[in-house]
């Protein structure tokens, strides 16, 4: 198992930033012990990451799982390797369908089905925008 690490650091040691992030939702049609099944991939812009757990959670609601990603376009990895450019960073969760291969993915793994029962608690003002795509609810659930 990996170990959490905290440390210190200059935040001038970076050079970029983008501010206009592309996330990649992962819906699962998990199985009570498995994060494994069917999937529906979306991609989300104009919006943060909190907004997107937010519409991410209300998505798979008490049956699916989800995992968020940030799509990172890799410009000399395009060039280099025409078509493979483009990768993700996992923010929440990873690949409900991977196999665990480890003690970290298979704890990852967990806490992707606890978030079924237990979800993230996100305060109202970061809750995603009314009127955008809501494709997993069929209107029995609140926001």
């Amino acid at each position: 198992m990996t170990e959490v690490r905290i440390e210190q650091v200059d935040e001038r040691d970076s050079s970029w930033e983008d501010d206009h992030p592309r996330f990649r939702v992962y819906l699962h049609g998990s199985g009570e012990s498995s994060t494994g099944g069917w999937t529906d991939t979306y991609d989300v812009t104009g919006a943060d990451v909190l907004q997107v757990i937010d519409w991410a959670q209300r998505q798979a609601g008490g049956s699916s799982t989800y995992a968020i990603a940030l799509v990172h376009d890799d410009a000399d990895e395009e060039r280099r390797n025409p078509g493979h450019g483009r990768g993700l960073v996992w923010l929440v969760g990873m690949d409900g369908n991977d196999v665990a291969a480890d003690g970290r993915e298979a704890t990852i793994q967990r806490r992707m089905l606890a978030r079924r029962r237990d979800p993230v608690r996100l305060p109202i003002a970061d809750n995603m925008p009314e009127g955008v795509p809501d494709p997993y609810n069929d209107g029995t659930r609140s926001r």
